[in-house]
């Protein structure tokens, strides 16, 4: 209750708004089509950006009870993987080869990137994707965006339209790894009095493929939404709960193909316990490092959001206020630690002294999350002006919890905290949009200017009782993006576009905390160029997309982990990714329809310091070595992406109540990808994916009606059983001039499986 008096507390006093993009679906004059708050970070149908979107049908058939991004799989440059190997638990997705912390992701508008690490973790939102109405994925930088920079690309998720008539629909499914999902949505209609609501209430939960690598998942969201004439105000909730156990160490490159020896080998130079040791050979790619019972992330976010939205004249003034809590541990157990790197003394046993402990620790965080965004919009037949501003505050507590100790019984208390640290990062945003359209309505200009302003600072220890005080003055950032591009249209099916857009992006908690002293604590700039050429017919579409993206002092992985399995990163001078995008639609018949997708790319680093620890023969040492690459290939950044599927309508009903059934085949190729940034012997096997989905629709009559009430989807993943990772990290280490070891890991994927729902509206 605390956080809900806090959201109304702040909105009273708010007259905020959100951006909008161009909706030009013809070349009439300008008009406000759908919500301010969620057009807002979306590219338009003429803007000079490549951008895909998928409606509710679309994202019906890819939902899977997988996590969003693999919703999304199946669109140009994208990459998705899932640390228990199902798509259910922790989930990640690359675009472009930038992973999430630099892709921009909103809800309605709103920002959803941690404001620290600056990632995205979808397990926070369980079964986002049966409430979600579409979304946008623009590649590159695209539009001006609210939150975090986008570095790779921009997902735009929409929640907030509302059904205008009462009904609801009940899903229920299950799968492989014992998984069961079901969801109960319902929508109240719209009242006389303009008031209409809608939720859903949603569980899911697998033992995902990797051993104990379980998932127990639940989500509720609830609309609510009161239109006038000129306008409407909504309130959302979501609120998901997630406990998972933790599966994200990976494999390492011995027990994908080596022998119960060399296993043991390995594991026994390598300090894994008999047990792990015994997992390794026993489940072999589905082993998982961990094998503590509550070795869990148990975490529970709530996202509260107001919009409102006016129009007056040709101007359109709209305000959205939003608040987001996040509380939650990471549960660990840990053998022979020292009691001092927890600030507890030694333990004195009659004569000897005891220094070391087994224990059992929770990693807390417990965040706040709120701002809003104000707006006002002025349409022309051939123009079109769009202002705004944002400003939002974060504040994030990090501590950790001893929960028992073996030795340390003579010191501390249940639940002592052995460090604590706080973070603030304030994020201001100012901006402005100005399209303008010939007279003949075959070329449009669009040109846009945003300011950014950025101030994060930390204060106390972290966990290894480092200080990582980050002073205000030290992580102050100013950013000036400006963006220009042409539309031109040839004829009524074929448009050609180019546009310019400069963006910048900060460093993130972790590229403070972990990466190496002067490696990770500069802004990163990008230039990013793009050229496209579609073509829209009645029978086939297709498209073309050119990009060019050149950046200064860009973050990429080093390929190695900090110690809860994000990504440590440096700065390099100059790098670019350069690549071309082609994808096409064919209505080869009524029955048959066709898709492909296909991305050649290089991406390149100038120069690359590659840091290597020498620990010296008798590891008694500790020195650095530092090792200068040139023009190498930037990590997880694969050169070849393509995929198709193939639509088949097998059973058309001769009447609107008859059965229809659909049949698609999907697949998906992805090449090698280095691991590190070295160009050495790290390599991401390339892999290619298929998925088979099969639909039944069976449609009911009611007082003369026909309602398509009952839906059955069967999809098998994977279904030619490919073995195949889709993750991975690298690490190096010298011990003497003799001795250089490279240690590679994996997430191995699921092999050949299947996921069901049925689906039942009323």
């Amino acid at each position: 209750m605390r956080q809900m008096f806090f959201f109304f507390s702040l909105m009273i006093p708010v007259l905020a708004g959100a951006q909008d993009s161009i909706v030009t679906p013809t070349d009439g004059p300008f008009r406000f089509l759908d919500a301010a708050a969620v057009t807002a970070v979306r590219s338009a149908e003429r803007a000079p950006f490549a951008a895909e979107t998928l409606d509710a049908e679309e994202i019906a058939d890819r939902n899977t009870g997988q996590d969003l991004p693999y919703v999304l799989r199946y669109t140009p440059s994208v990459v998705v993987t899932s640390d228990a190997g199902a798509g259910v638990g922790y989930t990640g997705l690359r675009i472009r080869g930038t992973d999430a912390t630099r892709i921009n992701v909103t809800l309605n508008g709103v920002p959803i990137n941690d404001s620290e690490s600056q990632a995205v973790f979808w397990v926070n939102m369980p079964d986002l994707a049966s409430s979600t109405d579409d979304i946008q994925v623009q590649r590159g930088v695209g539009t001006s965006t609210l939150g975090a920079g986008a570095f790779g690309a921009t997902i735009s998720l929409n929640t907030l339209d509302m059904s205008e008539k009462a009904g609801g629909a009940m899903m229920v499914g299950g799968g492989s790894f014992n998984t069961f999902r079901t969801n109960l949505q319902w929508s109240s209609g719209r009242s006389e009095s303009g008031w209409a609501a809608e939720g859903r209430l949603s569980t899911v939960q697998s033992d995902g493929w990797v051993d104990r690598a379980s998932s127990d998942l639940s989500s509720f969201q609830l609309g609510l939404n009161r239109a006038w004439d000129g306008g409407y105000m909504t309130y959302t909730i979501l609120s998901g709960r997630e406990r998972t156990y933790q599966s994200w160490w990976g494999i390492p490159e011995v027990a994908l193909d080596g022998t119960a020896e060399e296993i043991q080998t390995w594991g026994q130079n390598n300090g894994y316990s008999e047990r792990q040791i015994n997992d390794l050979v026993q489940y072999g790619r589905q082993a998982n490092y961990y094998t503590y019972e509550d070795e869990v992330d148990n975490y529970g976010q709530d996202h509260q959001q107001l919009h409102l939205q006016h129009q007056v004249g040709d101007w359109r003034f709209s305000a959205t206020g939003h608040f987001t809590h996040g509380e939650g541990y990471y549960e660990q157990f840990k053998d022979g630690e020292d009691l001092s790197d927890y600030l507890l003394p030694n333990v004195v046993v009659g004569e000897d002294t005891v220094s070391t402990t087994d224990l059992v620790r929770r990693r807390w965080l417990d965040n706040d999350f709120y701002g809003a965004v104000i707006g006002a919009e002025r349409r022309w037949d051939r123009a079109a002006l769009t202002m705004g501003a944002s400003a939002n505050r974060y504040e994030g507590g990090h501590f950790g919890e001893l929960i028992w100790a073996q030795n340390a019984s003579t010191a501390g208390t249940p639940n002592f905290r052995y460090y604590n640290n706080d973070g603030i990062k304030l994020d201001r945003n100012v901006f402005a949009r100005f399209v303008q359209r010939s007279k003949d309505g075959r070329l449009q200009a669009q040109g846009e200017l945003q300011y950014r302003g950025v101030r994060y600072e930390t204060l106390g220890t972290d966990n290894d009782q480092q200080a990582i005080d980050v002073p205000r003055d030290s992580a102050t950032f100013d950013f000036l993006n400006p963006k220009v591009g042409l539309d031109y249209r040839l004829n009524d099916e074929e448009r050609l576009f180019a546009s310019v857009a400069v963006a910048h992006k900060e460093p993130g908690r972790n590229d403070f905390v972990d990466a190496p002293s002067g490696f990770a604590d500069r802004a990163e700039r990008l230039v990013d160029v793009e050229l496209g050429w579609r073509r829209n017919t009645d029978a086939y579409a297709w498209g073309l997309t050119a990009y060019h993206m050149s950046y200064n002092d860009q973050l990429i992985p080093t390929g190695e982990l900090n110690d809860v399995g994000a990504a440590i990163r440096q700065n390099v001078p100059k790098s670019n990714r350069t690549g071309l995008e082609m994808e096409c639609g064919w209505q080869i018949s009524d029955a048959l329809e066709l898709g492909a997708q296909a991305t050649l790319s290089r991406s390149r680093i100038d120069q690359f310091t590659e840091v290597i620890y020498d620990y010296g023969v008798n590891f008694d040492e500790y020195n650095v070595i530092e090792i200068e690459h040139q023009n190498t290939d930037i990590a997880f950044s694969p050169r070849v992406l393509w995929g198709g599927q193939l639509l088949w309508h097998a059973v058309r009903p001769e009447t609107p109540s008859g059965v229809a059934l659909d049949l698609e085949w999907a697949t998906q190729h992805v090449s090698d990808q280095f691991m590190d940034n070295t160009g050495k012997a790290a390599v991401l096997p390339a892999y290619t994916v298929s998925q088979l989905r099969a639909s039944l629709f069976l449609p009911s009559v009611k007082d003369g009606k026909v309602l398509d009430r009952t839906r059955l989807d069967v999809w098998v993943e994977n279904a030619l059983d490919a073995e195949y990772s889709a993750n991975g990290y690298t690490y190096s280490y010298a011990a003497g001039p003799d001795f250089y070891a490279l240690e590679n890991f994996y997430y191995p994927q699921a092999g050949r499986h299947i996921n069901v729902a049925l689906t039942y509206k009323f």
